[in-house]
């Protein structure tokens, strides 16, 4: 029998047509967006469970922004690119950029596309290759700097509990490695994907696990991901969440706070809030520096300190993150 995530994760949505309609976005307010059946690349994609946390007859809700295809994205402009942190691979599927820790891109499918999304360009991974990961492996044994992993994609929990258990027990075999990274947007686009077996699967481990959500807007936030987050943290996963600053979805001060302190009333932690990267398509998401400072300033005279979101910026060529503030 299958889980209920699962069932919810094949009923999507992905196409504009169909999303419109569910929506019902009314036609004079439809010409932002192309009206066509298919896309031509980077399919829409939203499971229809979370499509109800969409405002009906609004298109400038700031969920559906984030998933719907925008006619803006057939424009090119310079300085975007289809692989704007210029991410190199020292084995495929896994990036060493920093000296302490490794990522991994264990799948490249999500359960949702994120429009502006830096690695729409890499989705045709489906999952990483069991020869490359034995590479991986043997690599982290032989690297005994490195204490940390981090599992991104895609999404590393759209992976079956099976794999996800397979690669855990062998990440269980290197003595060293003290942290476990979790990059997801599952939680919170389908949060009953945090099953009985995940958690126990989880629970077993012994290095440290950190799960960081990405959440940009306080109306992602449901009563299911509250009581899930919950769960986790009772087996002692810490929980983090990053952001990206996107215009007219949440690049205002009041938005920001009202998520930050909701993060926290559910037990997630704000943990950085990223500067767009510049992946092409994406222009009509991004918000400049200066604003971005002159948000944070409003944000630091209303939220203490640990509920403040680091301000950052990946640059291109670079191998660390410009904080900002």
């Amino acid at each position: 029998m299958k889980e209920l995530w699962i069932k919810q994760l094949s009923n999507i949505i992905n196409n504009n047509y169909d999303l419109m309609n569910i929506i019902k976005i009314k036609k004079e307010d439809s010409y932002h967006f192309l009206y066509k059946k298919k896309n031509i690349f980077f399919k829409v994609k939203i499971p229809l469970i979370f499509i109800k946390r969409i405002e009906k007859n609004n298109y400038k809700d700031p969920i559906l922004l984030q998933f719907i295809f925008n006619k803006k994205e057939l424009i090119k402009y310079k300085k975007y690119n289809s692989n704007p942190l210029n991410e190199q691979f020292i084995i495929p599927g896994m990036i060493h950029k920093y000296k302490n820790r490794v990522l991994i891109l264990i799948t490249g499918i999500c359960a949702v596309h994120c429009r502006y999304c830096f690695r729409k360009n890499t989705k045709k991974i489906n999952s990483i290759k069991i020869c490359d990961w034995n590479k991986i492996i043997y690599y982290i044994k032989k690297n005994l700097e490195i204490n940390e992993i981090i599992f991104s994609g895609g999404d590393p929990l759209i992976l079956n509990d099976k794999k996800i258990s397979l690669f855990l027990n062998d990440i269980k075999t290197i003595p060293h490695i003290k942290i476990l990274r979790i990059h997801t947007r599952l939680v919170s686009i389908l949060p009953e994907r945090i099953s009985r077996n995940l958690l126990k699967i989880f629970s077993k481990c012994k290095f440290h696990i950190v799960i960081v959500t990405h959440i940009n807007h306080p109306n992602e936030i449901s009563e299911e991901l509250s009581d899930k987050i919950y769960f986790l943290k009772k087996i002692g996963i810490t929980i983090l969440n990053q952001s990206v600053l996107l215009k007219n979805i949440n690049d205002n001060h009041k938005i920001l706070i009202k998520l930050s302190n909701t993060l926290f009333n559910i037990g997630i932690i704000p943990y950085y809030l990223h500067l767009l990267d510049k992946v092409n398509g994406s222009k009509h998401f991004n918000v400049s520096e200066n604003k971005a400072k002159k948000i944070m300033k409003k944000i630091l005279l209303s939220l203490s300190g640990f509920l403040v979101p680091k301000l950052t910026k990946d640059i291109y060529g670079s191998k660390n993150k410009k904080f900002i503030i």
